[in-house]
């Protein structure tokens, strides 16, 4: 034996997927590489007095991934500079979300659509003082009644909009939200600008397609980062 295995794996569910997705009981590591796998007795000559035993108990052992999938398009026009950045610790309460959003005003021109993604009720100020406070239109309408926004929350599940948005989007008290979806609507039957779930279809229909531009912005955007 030229070099004895650094790591082995004995007594477990070893899933190979192999050709034929076969399932060992044993596996050697050496170098970094599986140098062995099958039974015990496929591993036992890799055992040296420095190899480290692992015992699985029984337990499976599945091959590692690191996995590069990423929609690189969404992934920019999700994060700065193409939105903004609402999560934890950026933002920790509803005047730090519009007050990010009156910044934005200034950098594009008038009438286009302004997004940002992550708020988290859990960590603004505002809603966790009193769980029953939801961030609203009039928040964002108070520093920016004419440029369309949208904000995604950190889960996924919610979109808030301002009334600029609902105005374009065809939002209003006689909205009947998608099967599946919930606009939410304060005591007077008016929609407060939150949009769960399927609902949030209703924003995605409207927003404009991306440009050429748009997207190759949003590509070499990913692609720093990834750098």
């Amino acid at each position: 034996m030229d070099r004895y295995a650094d790591l082995v794996f004995l007594g477990g569910r070893v899933v190979t997927v192999d050709a034929q997705f076969s399932v060992a009981s044993a596996l050697a590591v050496t170098g970094g590489v599986i140098s062995a796998v099958g039974g015990r007795d496929d591993v036992t000559p890799f055992v040296g007095p420095d190899t480290r035993l692992v015992d699985l108990r029984g337990a499976t052992l599945l091959p590692g991934i690191n996995d590069s999938h990423l929609h690189g398009c969404a992934f920019g026009m999700a994060t700065p500079p193409l939105s903004l950045d609402l999560g934890h610790p950026a933002v920790s309460s509803l005047a730090d979300v519009a007050e990010a959003v009156c910044e934005a005003i200034a950098r594009v021109p008038g009438g286009q659509w302004i997004t940002g993604h992550g708020w988290d009720p859990g960590f603004l100020d505002e809603c966790v003082t009193d769980p029953s406070w939801q961030p609203s239109r009039r928040d964002l309408d108070a520093v920016n009644p004419d440029h369309p926004v949208v904000l995604y929350s950190f889960s996924g599940h919610a979109t808030w909009v301002n009334s600029k948005a609902l105005e374009l989007i065809g939002i209003d008290r006689h909205t009947v939200a998608p099967p599946g979806g919930a606009i939410v609507v304060d005591d007077a039957g008016e929609p407060t600008g939150l949009l769960h779930e399927g609902a949030q279809a209703l924003v995605q229909n409207a927003l404009p397609p991306l440009s050429r531009q748009e997207r190759t912005d949003a590509i070499r955007s990913t692609l720093a980062t990834l750098a």
